[in-house]
């Protein structure tokens, strides 16, 4: 296997199991308060605190952040792998499949 293609596939596992790993923590807080699943995102300005403070609802949502953050990092190193072999089509493809996928996210919200 190629060393671009293993640092992205290491890239996508890691994610994913620091993404369940996370969840699992938020849902294994929940049970052991007796509470219900968490039905709401806890914003990013208030996650630091809502973390300290043990929340489940904060380690659900930073599970669901890092699943989310996983493949834009994938296609970030792509790009990076790409620039280093100096490869300027798969840069140029690289590049607008990250363009498209960060305003798929900006235009989400709207």
């Amino acid at each position: 296997m190629d060393p671009v293609e293993r640092t992205i596939r290491t890239v996508l596992l890691v994610g994913i199991a620091v993404s369940v790993g996370l969840m699992a923590v938020g849902l294994v807080l929940g049970v052991a308060r007796g509470e219900a699943l968490p039905r709401a995102m806890v914003p990013i300005s208030a996650l630091p605190a809502a973390l300290a403070r043990l929340e489940p609802a904060a380690y659900v949502s930073l599970g669901l952040i890092v699943l989310v953050a996983t493949p834009f990092v994938r296609v970030v190193g792509s790009l990076v792998a790409f620039a280093f072999e100096r490869d300027r089509t798969y840069v140029l493809i690289t590049t607008i499949v990250l363009v498209v996928m960060c305003l798929s996210v900006l235009l989400g919200r709207a």
